[in-house]
């Protein structure tokens, strides 16, 4: 109330006279002169009082809420001050503007106490045993900083076996910041939540969200699989026909070449679906090509392979022969891999190659860019040129990417 006097168009002016009570002159006592700008915040919750307390004695009441077998005595002005619901209900010509008495459906009679306390005193207990009853009737009512309250109170209480029911709530309700929480929740602790049977509940388009983000945490692929193929099964008649876009969150190409071929193809929902077969053939292929083929699911997530290591690109050998391997250390396995070659280095006659160099490397996010320099002396990427290329390689599962900017 003190903002609203605050921001008016005219200065709300009271004139005070020496006489007046001593804790008055405490509230004012920072000001000078005869005429004194007087706002009184705490007189907010005076008023919040006084209506609390007209309820209880059902004083100028003039509207009754009808929930089951209860009736709440209330006050048109402040539900409708309180809540957009009941603005447009009795401010709008709806025939509840003329009606004493009012039916809510849908609501409990326990929840429509707690939701008509929180509007008179601003104050409401939250429990993991109402929760969702009071999220569901805030949400109705459109009470939305009791709606944020309910969220963060459910976002705290996160665990693996109820997630699944919050995601759901959130999804149901349109509740966007608590659904990407609770996403982010179970993308982290994938490996524990699918061990409950409320996953396999999931629509479609939230597992698909959830399956190909490249955060998934999963120690391997197999899990992502086995993940899709228990999650059709569940409904199979009909799921069965999800099977090809779910499928595309597997990253088939990363799995284990001997599960590829002793588990994936001759599971039968694979057998018995035709339309998984270009994703199937770009597994095989991806290793018949010696790992040159290039997709959303060739790129490993980022917790398979996790392992710092040391990329070596470009320089020259002893016999000063430009070296256009890309060779990755890895001190925790103590392996040597070539994981790449550099782009546009191709053979140019007898024996030569395009030497590039002078390049600029960085990292970002487990990938490495690299860019600028000059191939034989002539500068190729120069800055705000036409042609900006751009090389990208994947830490363990390595392709060269080459875009036009």
């Amino acid at each position: 109330m003190g903002e609203s006097v605050e921001n008016s168009t005219e200065d709300f002016i009271i004139s005070l006279n020496r006489e007046c009570p001593k804790e008055l002159e405490e509230l004012i006592e920072k000001s000078s002169g005869d005429v004194r700008r007087f706002d009184d915040t705490g007189f907010t919750l005076s008023l919040q009082n006084g209506l609390e307390n007209l309820r209880l004695e059902k004083s100028l009441t003039d509207v009754v809420l009808c929930v089951d077998n209860s009736v709440f005595s209330c006050h048109r002005v402040v539900l409708a001050a309180a809540s957009n619901y009941f603005r447009a209900m009795f401010c709008n010509d709806l025939k509840e503007k003329y009606e004493d008495k009012i039916i809510i459906q849908g609501v409990e009679a326990e929840t429509m106490q707690a939701i008509l306390d929180y509007t008179y005193t601003s104050k409401v207990v939250i429990t993991k045993q109402n929760v969702q009853k009071i999220l569901e009737a805030a949400s109705l009512f459109q009470f939305l900083r009791m709606v944020d309250a309910c969220s963060s109170f459910l976002t705290e209480a996160l665990h693996p076996e109820n997630c699944v029911g919050i995601l759901r709530l959130a999804d149901a309700h349109c509740l966007d910041f608590l659904k990407l929480q609770v996403q982010n929740y179970i993308i982290q602790n994938f490996s524990q939540v699918l061990n409950h049977e409320e996953f396999l509940e999931l629509t479609s388009d939230i597992l698909y969200h959830i399956l190909k983000s490249d955060e998934l945490y999963v120690t391997e692929e197999a899990q992502v699989f086995e993940m899709v193929i228990k999650w059709v099964r569940y409904k199979q008649p009909e799921r069965i026909s999800l099977l090809p876009k779910m499928l595309e969150c597997v990253r088939l190409p990363l799995l284990d070449p001997w599960y590829l071929v002793g588990t994936v193809e001759t599971n039968e929902l694979i057998r018995g679906c035709p339309d998984v077969f270009n994703l199937m053939q770009e597994a095989r292929m991806y290793y018949l090509t010696g790992n040159e083929i290039i997709s959303e699911r060739t790129k490993p997530r980022i917790h398979e392979f996790q392992s710092e290591v040391f990329m070596i690109i470009g320089g020259c050998t002893k016999d000063e022969k430009f070296v256009t391997e890309v060779t990755c250390l890895d001190p925790l396995r103590r392996s040597r891999l070539e994981v790449a070659k550099l782009p546009m280095c191709e053979q140019e006659g007898e024996g030569e190659l395009k030497k590039w160099v002078e390049f600029a490397c960085i990292t970002l996010k487990n990938e490495v860019y690299i860019s600028g320099g000059s191939i034989n002396n002539q500068c190729e990427f120069i800055c705000c040129s036409k042609s900006q290329k751009q090389a990208v390689c994947y830490w363990g599962r390595t392709q060269w990417k080459t875009g036009h900017g």
